[in-house]
This record gives C-alpha cells, sequence and structure tokens, in this order.
C-alpha cells in the first residue's frame, strides 16, 4: 500500500465554510475510484494548506491519478500541489478492528492484546 500526502495552498479569503463545501463537491470524484482505499482532507488554516492523505492500493495506481489530478487542483487552488509518496507496509484501524501487513489482511498477534 502507498500513502500520498498532497499539500496544496488555500486561496486568499477562503473561508472554511467555503472549502468545506468545495471539497464536497470532490467527493463523487473519489468516490469507488479503483484503488483508492481511503481519503481525508486536513486543513490548516495557521499556514494556509490544505493536506489530502489518501490510501492507495499500489503506487502505480496512485502515480495514475496524481497525473490527472494534478491539473485538477492546481486549477481549483491556483497552485500545483506538491505530492508525497510513503510506502506503507501496516495499517491499523481500529474503528474497524482491521489489521493489513504488506497490503494484505491480517489477524491481530495474541501478543498485541491489552
Amino acid at each position: 500500500m502507498i500513502t500520498v500526502f498532497s499539500k496544496f495552498q488555500l486561496r486568499p479569503g477562503l473561508s472554511r465554510e467555503q472549502a468545506v463545501a468545495e471539497i464536497q463537491e470532490t467527493i463523487d470524484w473519489y468516490r469507488g475510484r479503483e484503488g483508492c482505499i481511503r481519503k481525508y482532507i486536513c486543513l490548516n488554516w495557521d499556514e494556509r494548506y490544505g493536506y489530502g492523505v489518501y490510501l492507495w492500493e499500489s503506487r502505480e495506481v496512485a502515480e495514475q491519478f496524481y497525473a490527472v489530478a494534478t491539473a485538477e487542483i492546481e486549477r481549483q487552488t491556483g497552485a500545483k500541489p506538491e505530492i508525497i509518496y510513503f510506502d506503507t507496509p501496516v495499517v491499523l484501524d481500529n474503528s474497524t478492528g482491521e489489521l493489513f501487513l504488506d497490503g494484505e489482511r491480517s489477524e491481530f498477534p495474541a501478543t498485541a492484546a491489552r
């Protein structure tokens, strides 16, 4: 699995309400997108940056997506986003109890119970 951080500038004068409304307009573009497992949008108002945090099945799928999405993000925000890729060998989701090791669903080791 691959985690991607996409850092983008928030336009001057953009309010939280406007930003959330614009982000909500993009949901259908990501919903059901092949290879995209999870998406988070984080907003840093002190520095006026937004961050997309994505979990992808593979780097190949993520790179194919950003080959197109980078231009769209730049169109929406007025600046080219910074895209950073991270190898993600472990994913633990406490809300669902899921554990993935190297992309494969795994059981929690007995020693991990507390």
